[in-house]
């Protein structure tokens, strides 16, 4: 390479580059569900050049802490290439997983030598399974799990693969919490830089609105401390709301910490699918109402072990449990919600309660997902079309053979939510952060789950999925959470990040101006 070729000119050949070296034979397949074809690669095992010589991969190895894993590892770099959601079958050039920011600023530099893109993994819910990706390094975070609470300070420092109910169960005990992911399985990484919902952030904001500062490995390979409002607050602004990968890895989070309840009233309603109408009506006439922003109530969908569709009711209350109980049953009776057909409300601790909560996750499972903010006035139409598209979900069928009355079906996993907003997240305004919707007060999501191995169903997932959000398209906003990634939306830039999009691209082009963090939704995507 001449000393006048750019990094830019180098980044953007490294997938020939990467192909050259490779000896790859090109087979064409479309993925099951997704009327796409791609090119799949089959991997020689000899030779494994992977866009740089054999002898500076060996250097790589060496200097860093973590492990390497190549295509030529075998069952170990296939353990490593898998992400949460199974339907994303994605082969990288490489998976790094650092022990420390000293690894992380190691990959990057090798990446920007050797013409190779990068993603970063945290090692939570990606719904499109963005932080791998065909041909590319990943940077793997997940080992960086430290967490440190500031007792004088009242703030939690939090390795940048964390798992939420990590952090939670760190700091709950002390008596203090931040707002963190609704399942305890939420990585902080990607939580962290979309937005942040949860049980506590309609009474302590959202999750970047808890964020005191940050530690960043940019495309420069340069290692920035102490991210904050005071230093470089441009970049702290965009981290906060601009999406996870885009700007450099995160090896640490800083958060203010709230004081909290030792016990705390929550728990599940569940209710019939006649009830299931009511129950929505009440839930949106109580959230546009001036209500206790300590109160956090999320209707989800789901389907029975009969394979009938039904509905709960997900309740959490941020204050003394006594207050909770009473103020709950006030607005279930003010509001008119149906009779439930059982309840499961407890003094609890926030762990407990996001444990309880963890059906979110179903890892080793295909996943389509689609998502939106509703419009606030949420008409009864919408309501309506909801619950006629939901109890159309395609479902599993029993394929053993056999009559046995004792054996039991497989169940139907499709589940949808409403997630509340309102409250202290409405206390900043749509440009403080990059988080744009702030006005909103539904999140409505579905997700269709099916075994991978599936084809027939995953043709009618796909099918169903589009159906659903299509049905909706009179009801949905323009916004969509930035945390749940869809690869079909027609203006996605405007759909995460209204009008901060300009802005947020601004200061990539200023972090990584070479484009080495890459993946299709990124902020330098056409």
């Amino acid at each position: 390479m001449s000393n006048t070729q750019s990094r830019r000119d180098v980044l953007a050949g490294g997938a020939s580059i990467a192909a050259a070296s490779l000896a790859l034979t090109p087979s064409t397949r479309a993925e099951p569900g997704s009327s796409a074809t791609e090119t799949a690669f089959n991997i020689r095992r000899e030779t494994f050049v992977l866009g740089a010589r054999k002898s500076d991969w060996d250097a790589l190895r060496r200097r860093l802490r973590g492990p390497l894993l190549l295509p030529t590892d075998g069952r170990l770099y296939e353990d490593g290439r898998k992400v949460f959601n199974a339907r994303i079958d994605s082969h990288p050039l490489a998976v790094v997983s650092c022990l420390g920011a000293d690894d992380v600023v190691t990959c990057v530099k090798f990446c920007a030598a050797n013409g190779i893109r990068a993603t970063c993994r945290c090692g939570g819910h990606g719904a499109l399974g963005y932080a791998v990706r065909d041909g590319q390094m990943v940077i793997d975070l997940s080992a960086l799990q430290s967490i440190s609470f500031d007792a004088r300070n009242k703030t939690v420092t939090v390795g940048g693969g964390a798992f939420w109910g990590q952090v939670d169960l760190a700091t709950c005990p002390r008596g203090y919490a931040s707002t963190g992911g609704g399942c305890p399985q939420v990585g902080v990484g990607g939580l962290a830089q979309g937005g942040g919902l949860g049980p506590l952030a309609r009474s302590c904001g959202l999750t970047i609105d808890n964020l005191v500062e940050a530690d960043i490995v940019t495309a420069q390979g340069k290692h920035l401390a102490r991210v904050s409002e005071d230093n470089e607050p441009e970049l702290f602004w965009a981290l906060r709301g601009g999406g996870g990968g885009n700007f450099g890895a995160i090896t640490s989070f800083t958060f203010r910490l709230h004081p909290i309840e030792p016990a705390f009233t929550a728990g599940t309603l569940r209710y019939s699918w006649a009830a299931t109408r009511k129950l929505l009506q009440f839930f949106r006439d109580w959230m546009r109402s001036k209500g206790d922003d300590r109160l956090t109530l999320m209707p989800v969908l789901v389907f029975n072990q009969e394979g009938s569709p039904s509905s709960l009711l997900s309740v959490f209350y941020n204050g003394p449990w006594q207050s909770g109980a009473q103020y709950l049953s006030k607005v279930l009776r003010d509001f008119g919600a149906p009779d439930s057909l059982s309840q499961s409300l407890a003094l609890t601790t926030l762990p407990s309660f996001t444990a309880a909560e963890a059906s979110c996750a179903w890892p080793g499972t295909a996943q389509i997902w689609k998502s939106g903010f509703l419009k606030n006035d949420f008409p009864d139409a919408a309501i309506d079309t909801i619950m006629e598209s939901f109890e159309k979900a395609p479902r599993p069928v029993n394929l053993r053979a056999g009559n046995d009355p004792t054996e039991l079906k497989p169940p139907n996993l499709t589940f949808a939510f409403i997630e509340p907003l309102g409250g202290r997240i409405r206390d900043k305004g749509s440009s403080e952060t990059a988080f744009f919707w702030r006005d909103s007060l539904f999140s409505f999501t579905f997700i269709g789950v099916y075994p991978p191995s599936d084809t027939s169903l995953a043709e009618k997932m796909q099918s169903w999925t589009t159906g659903f959000r299509s049905a909706l398209k009179p009801y949905y906003s323009d916004g969509v959470y930035v945390n749940y990634l869809q690869d079909d939306l027609p203006n996605w830039k405007y759909a995460y990040y209204g009008d901060n999009f300009h802005r947020l691209r601004a200061v990539k082009r200023a972090y990584d101006r070479d484009h080495l963090f890459c993946f299709p939704q990124d902020l330098l995507q056409s």
